[in-house]
């Protein structure tokens, strides 16, 4: 076996998790066994990205990411006509993290500050939100918040 062209495309975490999915459902309707070390892989990495923060963590129920959805958000970006456009790795993070927030997107986003006005940074987590879904906020943040308070006050 020779490998003829090393990396020659990027995966987003959708992509590796519907993979996955369909394989485990073709090697069960053909009852086919995988190795023990392939199986437990599999699922490892299925539970990696179901859980939460992760933006695929309620795939099955809300179905968010589709190819239909992935191919929304890029004409949503690009019909906005940004001063700045982004990498394919920018875009690939963006599809792996579903940034909710500009202070998230600016770590993904290089030079973020410089490349978008504000309001394109507003309006970029708003296209990302309305396409992909939002994150929900967890029953611990008000906790978190009253925790924050209270170290803040030295209490």
């Amino acid at each position: 076996m020779k490998i003829l062209e090393s990396q020659n495309g990027l995966l987003s975490n959708y992509e590796v998790y519907q993979h996955i999915v369909e394989t485990q459902k073709r090697n069960k309707s053909y009852k086919r066994r995988v190795p023990g070390n392939l199986a437990t892989l599999m699922t490892e990495v299925l539970t990696y990205l179901r859980e939460k923060p992760g933006p695929l963590e309620k795939q099955e129920e809300t179905g968010a990411y589709s190819p239909a959805a992935i191919s929304n958000l890029l004409e949503n970006i690009q019909q906005e006509s940004f001063q700045s456009e982004l990498a394919k790795g920018e875009f690939l993070s963006i599809l792996n993290l579903r940034p909710d927030s500009t202070a998230i997107l600016s770590v993904i986003v290089e030079d973020m500050e410089e490349r978008f006005t504000e309001d394109e940074q507003n309006r970029l987590v708003q296209i990302i939100g309305d396409t992909l879904g939002r994150n929900e906020p967890s029953a611990d943040a008000g906790t978190d918040q009253k925790t924050i308070q209270s170290v803040e006050n030295g209490i």
